[in-house]
C-alpha cells in the first residue's frame, strides 16, 4: 500500500481531471450535454491542473529559501 500512495503523491489531481474530462467527453458523445458543457469541463480540468502544478512549485520554492 506503501509504494501506491507513493506512485500516486503528485498525481492525484490530474488523474481526477482525466477522469472528469473522459466522463465529459462521453457526455457529450452521447448528448447528455452540449458543446458549452465539454468547453466548461475541459476549461475546469486545465485549470485544476495548471493551479495543482503552480503551488507545487510555490512549495518547492518556498522550501527551498527555508533550507538556505
Amino acid at each position: 500500500m506503501g509504494k501506491l500512495r507513493e506512485f500516486l503523491k503528485g498525481k492525484k489531481t490530474y488523474i481526477t481531471a482525466a477522469i472528469g474530462l473522459l466522463g465529459a467527453v462521453v457526455a457529450w458523445a452521447d448528448g447528455s450535454i452540449e458543446i458549452t458543457g465539454l468547453l466548461a469541463a475541459i476549461w475546469a480540468a486545465l485549470s485544476t491542473c495548471f493551479i495543482r502544478s503552480g503551488v507545487d512549485t510555490a512549495v518547492r520554492k518556498a522550501a527551498e529559501d527555508k533550507s538556505k
